[in-house]
């Protein structure tokens, strides 16, 4: 199993610093693989939830899966090659096989932006300015258009999911996202009776992380390919 330095050492890119924290502090694994995660895995978890347990849409990369998946991303022989400009490192996936990633020399940017790539289009969304701004956004899509028994946070009484979810990501949110979070969650019979749009959310996400190429996408796959 590689350190995370060595990853970084490989892919010549660096992960951000609040990744960092995370990883070392155990907090990005959901648990050893298992046949029936949900049933046996996740509510072990529950009463401590990991970086974003009930994020739609979402599953984070083990730590020894990390450098398999920057390997497979910039492999010569990959279906669609990245190109040579971009440096790209996976961290998570959806449950369709597209990676989220961080965009390690995005023009013009202090910290990586997070971009999804789709794995069967040539074409890669930003999603958030960086790691913070990703959580907060997986937080609050995670309530919108509640749906049981389709979501992990119906699993259980809602407002006490919300609340410990929220309670153990208060520390590495700013303030105002924090705040945000807290009036969201706090709406408990709206998100229950899935009066939480999705245009409700992205009016949250505009307000709170906007920032120019916000939902942006641009081509990944190398020309020549």
């Amino acid at each position: 199993m590689s350190a995370l330095s060595d990853i970084e050492q490989a892919a010549g890119q660096s992960f951000p610093p609040l990744f960092k924290k995370l990883h070392e502090a155990g907090r990005l694994s959901w648990g050893s693989p298992h046949p029936e995660w949900s049933e046996v895995v996740f509510p072990t978890l529950q009463a401590d939830p990991p970086v974003l347990l009930y994020a739609q849409d979402y599953e984070p990369l083990e730590h020894d899966e990390l450098l398999e998946a920057w390997q497979e991303l910039t492999a010569e022989d990959h279906y669609n090659p990245l190109r040579t400009d971009l440096q790209l490192l996976p961290f998570a996936r959806t449950g369709a096989g597209d990676s989220y990633c961080f965009w390690s020399n995005a023009p013009g940017s202090t910290e990586p932006p997070v971009v999804m790539v789709w794995h069967d289009d040539d074409r890669a969304d930003v999603l958030a300015a960086n790691y913070q701004d990703f959580l907060f956004r997986k937080m609050v899509e995670a309530v919108a258009e509640y749906q049981r028994p389709y979501t992990l946070l119906s699993h259980g009484e809602l407002a006490r999911n919300l609340q410990r979810w929220l309670q153990t990501h208060q520390p590495f949110l700013r303030d105002d996202q924090y705040a945000a979070l807290q009036r969201l969650f706090a709406r408990v019979d709206d998100i229950a009776e899935g009066n939480v749009s999705d245009e409700d959310a992205q009016a949250i996400v505009a307000e709170v992380i906007g920032f120019e190429r916000l939902d942006e996408s641009f081509a990944y796959v190398r020309e020549d390919s």
